[in-house]
């Protein structure tokens, strides 16, 4: 909790964290919320609990407390009442994933893993409401994310297999397909969102197969690239394999390797193999046909399936010998992760998006400032007031991944295009821009923005480890 905690006062959040904050209060009532995530392709748990916070206060920080309670939660779960060892409760605890990944990051995954938790404990416990609990929290877990609906898939497998009778087989497997059903329909985006399944599909290409490959890699050994200084979402192997090109061979062995090993621990128990097995497959054909395990936090859902089957396999018998011995070992490697993870954002700045006041009372009073829609997320979080965006052609609280989102991505000109109508509507000659966009950004998202107008950079605050979360003042003129 204080490691946790010291780490979070000290994390700036970067957009995607304050992306969901700003949908969630910029929704007047539940029914808006709802409307308004059916564009994100994720379930409403995380965003109901935004929006409640919300209407209390809007200050970010709010969210982030959020965030560090359901860590605790979690870890205190696992310290003092999962049946794991001494040792190896602190290994989890203080591992990537539990100290970092899904515990300072203000996204919809830590829920997922407290509700992982609960589950888990459920299933070691014996009481008169037992199967109704296990129901709700199932139905909670697959309404986090699209990985933790397949993980809640795993585990209703799991708890099937306790079953021999085919009558009460058959009626826990129509209850399980209830409880995940509205998961499917919430996360299932309409045909006007720009992440539909038509994008999907368009953006699918052949390296797809090698990052499906690369997702073990990621999940146990999320050692980042400690030489990158925006080392988030790297693993330390498949950075170096553009150098060093045997890696390429040592990567699969490895990534064979450690499923291989993750077998062999859990190989005493048929039922903890298929749980880890489960969500191991439907975790790597969801990767090779749609949605990329490229980031850690979309990996790590492949080790959290290996945690929750060796929760479980406790409760049958517990992991000795060689196997307790090669666990540990594993989550050893998770330990330095997360201790240079947390090490490195109390030093550094893991978004500079917290400083765009800053920037902003450097703009001379009265003069115009506008911003573009990525950066409008820090704008409206730490400015609590709507900001315009010169690509949208339009003042917005949030954006959505909607039609607004698609006109912006098939617009190539979208900077050139969105100063002109706006200069031009406000009879001007001049405004200054906030962006996270450096100039070679601006220039190679819009290559016709620095031959119509002049560029000069006021100001600007960079060294992020989150590589597109530096800040930068421009003033525009014709």
């Amino acid at each position: 909790m204080l490691v946790s905690g010291v780490t979070m006062t000290r994390h700036e959040p970067w957009g995607d964290e304050v992306h969901s904050w700003n949908i969630a209060k910029g929704s007047g009532s539940y029914s808006q919320l709802i409307e308004n995530r059916r564009f994100e392709g994720h379930p409403p748990v995380w965003y109901t609990i935004l929006w409640s916070i919300s209407k209390f206060t809007h200050n970010v920080t709010y969210m982030q407390a959020a965030q560090w309670i359901i860590a605790c939660l979690a870890a205190g779960l696992i310290v003092f009442y999962s049946p794991f060892p001494t040792l190896t409760k602190i290994l989890i605890c203080f591992g990537y994933y539990f100290l970092f990944e899904y515990a300072i990051l203000s996204r919809n995954y830590g829920i997922a893993v407290l509700l992982v938790c609960c589950i888990c404990l459920l299933m070691g416990r014996e009481f008169k409401y037992k199967t109704s609990v296990y129901y709700i929290l199932l139905f909670l877990l697959s309404n986090v994310h699209l990985l933790a609906m397949l993980l809640a898939a795993s585990l209703h497998l799991y708890f099937l297999l306790s079953y021999t009778s085919k009558k009460k087989l058959l009626i826990h497997t129509l209850a399980g397909g209830m409880a995940l059903l509205p998961a499917v329909i919430f996360i299932f985006p309409p045909s006007d969102s720009t992440i539909n399944m038509g994008y999907w599909l368009h953006k699918w290409n052949i390296h797809q197969l090698t990052a499906t490959v690369e997702g073990p890699l990621r999940a146990f050994l999320p050692i980042q690239a400690w030489w990158n200084p925006h080392f988030w979402n790297t693993e330390f192997l498949i950075e170096a394999k553009s150098e060093h090109s045997i890696l390429k061979v040592v990567n699969l062995l490895c990534m064979m390797s450690l499923i291989a090993l993750a077998f062999f621990i859990l190989r005493k128990s048929r039922k903890s193999l298929i749980l880890f097995g489960a969500n191991l497959l439907l975790n790597l054909i969801l990767s090779a046909s749609v949605f990329s395990l490229t980031s850690a936090r979309y990996a790590g859902f492949i080790f959290i399936g290996f945690f929750a089957a060796c929760w479980l396999h406790y409760y049958e018998q517990p992991i000795s010998g060689a196997s307790k011995k090669l666990l540990n070992s594993l989550l050893a490697i998770q330990l330095a992760a997360g201790a240079f993870a947390v090490i490195s954002d109390i030093r550094l700045p893991f978004s500079n998006l917290y400083r765009i006041d800053e920037l902003v009372r450097e703009v001379p009073a009265g003069e115009p400032l506008v911003t573009d829609y990525w950066t409008m997320n820090g704008y409206v979080a730490y400015l609590d007031r709507p900001a315009y965006c010169v690509d949208m052609d339009k003042k917005i609280s949030f954006v959505t991944w909607g039609p607004d989102m698609a006109a912006i991505q098939d617009n190539p000109r979208r900077y050139t295009v969105g100063l002109q109508h706006y200069f031009h509507d406000k009879n001007l000659n001049e405004v200054y821009l906030v962006t996270l966009g450096s100039p070679q950004v601006l220039d190679k998202v819009d290559t016709a923005f620095s031959r119509s107008f002049h560029l000069h950079l006021i100001d600007s605050r960079e060294g992020a480890i989150e590589k597109g979360s530096d800040l930068y003042l421009y003033k525009i003129t014709k």
